[in-house]
Order: C-alpha cells, then sequence, then structure tokens
C-alpha cells in the first residue's frame, strides 16, 4: 500500500471510531501496512469492525490479511513455481520466486491462472496484467 491508500484506509476506520488522523498517523500505519494491498486491508476492517467495539491497530488488519494471504497460498494444491521462460530467463531466480509468491499471496494470480501461466511459454508479468486469465 502506498502513502494515498493509507489515507483512504484510515478514512474508513475513522467512520467506524472517530479517531483523529494526521500526517504522523498515516505515515505510522503505512509503515506496518505498505507490505499488503488495500483490498485485503479494507476487508481486514470490516471484518474487525464486524466482531470488535474496541479500537483497531495496524497488527489487527496484519493479523487478518496473512490469514487471507496463507488461505490463497493453501488453494494451490501443488505449491508454485516458475514455468520454464522465466525460469531460464530470470537474472534474480530469488526476486523472481518473491514476485510469484506475492501474486499467489495477494491473489493477483489465481490457482486457473497459474496453471495456464505454467503450461505456457510466457512470463508470469504477462499473465499478472491479462485480467481475463483465471477470471
Amino acid at each position: 500500500m502506498d502513502i494515498v491508500e493509507t489515507g483512504f484506509l484510515l478514512a474508513k476506520i475513522q467512520a467506524f471510531d472517530n479517531r483523529n488522523v494526521g500526517d504522523e498517523t498515516m505515515a505510522a500505519w503505512q509503515e506496518v501496512l505498505a507490505p499488503h494491498i488495500l483490498p485485503d486491508c479494507l476487508d481486514a476492517v470490516a471484518d474487525y469492525y464486524r466482531n470488535n467495539a474496541e479500537w483497531i491497530m495496524p497488527s489487527h488488519i496484519v493479523e487478518r490479511v496473512r490469514l487471507m494471504e496463507e488461505a490463497r497460498t493453501r488453494s494451490f494444491k501443488n505449491g508454485y513455481h516458475l514455468n520454464r521462460v522465466d525460469e531460464e530467463n530470470a537474472a534474480d531466480w530469488s526476486a523472481a520466486m518473491r514476485e510469484l509468491g506475492r501474486a499467489v499471496r495477494t491473489g493477483s494470480l489465481t490457482p486457473a491462472a497459474y496453471e495456464a501461466y505454467a503450461d505456457s511459454e510466457k512470463p508470469l508479468e504477462a499473465f499478472l496484467t491479462r485480467k481475463e486469465i483465471g477470471q
């Protein structure tokens, strides 16, 4: 998430609990939530306030987002790996695997889209920018 998205998230939270949100608050929350995507964080806030009346903190969001990400990862029953094209052309194999892992965790790559990617001669980037794959 970037700082603008963090501000959007905090506006939603403020609607629930009337907290004061300033630049320092946005910067602090963004530092913690930066690795996560806005839709997951918004869902985590809604889930939290569905069951709690106390003020939400970044750790509450991170905990819920991690559960979402773990569920997405588990949906890849046989794990995931780079396809032949990315395996052969990756200048930095570890970075390519991190990108693939992030796509899986955030839901940017569905299991169906992953199967198409694994069987293709196209790089991961092509599958992450084509909305019709796996939908």
